[in-house]
This record gives C-alpha cells, sequence and structure tokens, in this order.
C-alpha cells in the first residue's frame, strides 16, 4: 500500500510540474490557437531533467502494454517495447527520468514516446482544467 502512496506522490508532483510547464510554454509562446496536443509534446520536451537513484529495469514482462500512436503499430516490436518501457518508465519512476532515457534513444523514438504520453495524459490534463 505505501508503494501506491509514493506512486501517486510522484506522479502527482510530475503533473504539477508539467502543469507549470504547460503555462510557461502558452505564456512563451503566445499562441492562443496552438493545438493541446502540441502544447503537451512541447511541455514533454522541455521538462527539466534532474538526477533520480536509479532502479531495476524494465523488461518485456514488466510493460503494461500501454496505448502507442497508430504509427507504431506497424513500427518494428523491438521500437514498440522501446515506447513501451519509457512510458511505463514515467508511472514507475518518475517524468524526469523517462524524458532523459528518451534523449539517449533515437529521434523516432523520442518523438513516439512522446506522441504517446501526450495521448496518456491529456485526458487528465483536461480533468484536472489545465488544458480546454
Amino acid at each position: 500500500m505505501v508503494r501506491i502512496k509514493n506512486f501517486q506522490e510522484s506522479l502527482e508532483k510530475d503533473l504539477a510540474r508539467l502543469t507549470a510547464e504547460i503555462k510557461e510554454q502558452r505564456e512563451r509562446m503566445a499562441v492562443d490557437d496552438l493545438p493541446e496536443r502540441d502544447l503537451v509534446k512541447q511541455s514533454i520536451r522541455s521538462f527539466a531533467a534532474a538526477q533520480t537513484p536509479a532502479r531495476p529495469p524494465v523488461t518485456e514482462d514488466t510493460v503494461s502494454n500501454p496505448a502507442l500512436p497508430s504509427y507504431l503499430q506497424v513500427s518494428d516490436p523491438k521500437v514498440k517495447l522501446e515506447v513501451e518501457k519509457l512510458v511505463d518508465l514515467v508511472f514507475r519512476e518518475n517524468l524526469e527520468k523517462a524524458v532523459r532515457e528518451a534523449k539517449k534513444q533515437s529521434p523516432f523514438i523520442e518523438d513516439a514516446f512522446h506522441d504517446a504520453l501526450v495521448d496518456k495524459l491529456l485526458p487528465e490534463l483536461k480533468k484536472r482544467g489545465v488544458l480546454k
């Protein structure tokens, strides 16, 4: 039970920081008609990286098959697995660590990770009133 509480606390902190980053992006861009997906994706990209302690690596058995962008459905299974691992890392560890790990990957995997994460976070950000 404590593990879930820590998970929720970490996720809440990440969502609060992402909310602040989205607000900053809106002010910097001064564009109200930027699509929400693009705004969230840009905010994830610029999410500040910080050092976090390492945990055991994610394996094929521990990945929970998150929703992936449609263009990955025809992609190499190894690419899909890499993106799934990165999305899973957000919820197992934190957003900062997942963004740092994504930057180490190919641009295709990094972009697919951002797309998949936006798809997962968009409903929650709308629910919290961060987005319309």
